[in-house]
């Protein structure tokens, strides 16, 4: 009985969609003259814009109209026939909490005009209906605007899942949904007769017999690349034995076609799903099949990230030849590996110490996407710390020889690591590299460093050093380090 309610609520709600008009005569003049400006640029921006970051002339115009328009006018303005002015009567009512704004965003929910937008620096086009769901999702765009409420949103998933919309925001709802027999057979048919992509993925998890053909068949439609993406993304949720051989085939059509990083990632990642030896078996093709280095740092960048999403034990040994071989580690990876072999470990992080610099992209850069907050910092000072614990004087040498050689992205990592341990032997790897620096990042660090041994020989040799190399007295980084010997009483 409650799911026949739900179809006949959502049945009389979608005869509603598109019924809405603009009626002129009750919006007032002075309103209207702000209308006509928002219309004159029609374009929509936010408070601030651009690389400067400048508040644009149409964010005060939006400003001017919700401090003249009513609450009556901006309710009808979003019926208005330009959308700019659609969106913006929509965002000033998101201002008033007595105002039911989900009515409003159902009306709309068909609304597929699109809008140049311009929010900081990013330019784009959004549809209307995408914006005003966008101004009502918590956590979204302007914090301070009214948001629907759990039991709200669910139902507008519902709407957007069963209405005939194309508003971006459809995806959305079908990646939120609860799987549910009821609602099988609308996300089958939004697959089969709809080509949506993103209901194919979500059919998957189902993981029903039925639908293998379906997902095996599956192509994007006017894409030149990425034609597989979502079928590889659809049986990451469905590893079935069914799904192998195309697998098989696209790992060597991979190495020798064009193709985008989106769909080799994806293709990957459904691979590894699969958790077991043919698994690790495909996944180690590129590493002796790509013969372009360039290309195969690719793959293998793509094969670690998804190794890691879809960890199982028969990936360990494939994870261990990457740290070893191919230079991937991330602090997630190091975490697992570490207590499965101590004495491995040990010996891969001092190669790692010893090459810091080779590590600097894989740990900042490439990995996140797969829930790894891991940054380079975190890593390398997770190493120094063990390393400190197991070889002091081997922790102690690599320190002095990043302190000498790494780059600016690692370089304050020891130098923070020195600064800790005030280990005399640092001082002059310091000065080493102090002597010769012309880069602020570095030569205020080490001076940092230099100052906190509070020491009156070394803080001469600052000076001297400071008089001897130009570089150090350049630009705002020179500026910034005069200031700094100076508020030390260093001269």
């Amino acid at each position: 009985m409650k799911q026949f309610l739900t179809i006949i609520t959502l049945t009389l709600t979608l005869n509603c969609f598109g019924q809405y008009q603009f009626d002129k005569t009750k919006i007032s003049r002075q309103t209207e003259q702000v209308v006509a400006k928002i219309e004159k640029v029609n374009g929509l921006m936010g408070s601030a814009v651009y690389y400067a970051g400048i508040r644009p002339k149409q964010f005060d115009n939006f400003a001017e109209l919700q401090k003249k328009a009513t609450i009556a006018e901006l309710t009808e303005l979003t019926n208005h026939p330009n959308g700019v002015v659609r969106c913006y009567a929509f965002w000033g009512l998101s201002y008033d909490t007595t105002v039911n704004l989900l009515p409003i965003v159902v009306k709309h929910i068909d609304d597929d005009a699109w809008v140049n937008t311009q929010f900081g620096c990013t330019g784009d086009k959004e549809k209307v209906g995408d914006f005003f769901i966008n101004i009502v999702t918590p956590q979204y765009i302007d914090l301070d605007s009214k948001k629907l409420t759990p039991a709200e949103f669910e139902y507008l998933d519902s709407i957007l899942i069963y209405n005939q919309n194309n508003l971006y925001a459809k995806d959305d709802a079908i990646k939120r949904a609860k799987l549910s027999e009821a609602l099988y057979a609308r996300i089958r048919e939004l697959a089969l007769k709809r080509n949506n992509q993103t209901a194919l993925v979500t059919l998957a998890k189902y993981r029903k017999e039925q639908d293998i053909p379906l997902i095996l068949n599956n192509k994007m439609k006017g894409e030149r690349y990425d034609k597989l993406l979502y079928t590889y993304r659809a049986i990451s949720e469905f590893p079935h034995p069914a799904f192998l051989p195309l697998l098989r085939k696209s790992v060597y059509e991979a190495i020798e076609k064009t193709a985008s990083s989106t769909e080799w990632t994806e293709l990957y990642k459904a691979i590894a799903s699969f958790k077991n030896e043919e698994a690790l078996q495909l996944l180690k093709v590129p590493f002796t099949q790509v013969k372009n280095e360039n290309v195969r740092e690719y793959h293998i960048n793509f094969i670690f990230g998804a190794v890691q999403e879809f960890y199982a034990a028969v990936f360990e040994e494939l994870l261990w030849e990457m740290w070893e071989k191919d230079k991937k580690i991330n602090t997630k990876v190091f975490n697992l590996l570490y207590p499965k072999n101590t004495e491995k470990a040990l010996e891969l992080t001092k190669m790692t110490l010893q090459n810091a610099d080779d590590f600097y992209y894989l740990s900042t850069v490439t990995f996140n996407s797969v829930g790894d907050e891991d940054i380079s910092g975190n890593l390398m000072s997770l190493m120094l710390d063990i390393m400190l614990t197991n070889d002091k004087p081997f922790a102690l040498k690599a320190i002095n020889k990043n302190i000498r050689e790494c780059d600016v992205h690692q370089f304050p990592i020891f130098a923070d690591k020195a600064l800790k341990i005030k280990d005399t032997s640092f001082v002059e790897s310091l000065f080493y590299r102090l002597d010769k620096e012309d880069n602020p990042h570095i030569y205020l660090k080490a001076t940092e460093v230099l100052i906190a041994f509070n020491d009156k020989g070394i803080n001469i040799r600052i000076v001297e050093v400071y008089k001897r190399n130009p570089g150090l007295r350049k630009d705002w980084g020179g500026k910034a380090l005069s200031e700094l010997l100076e508020k030390n009483g260093i001269q």
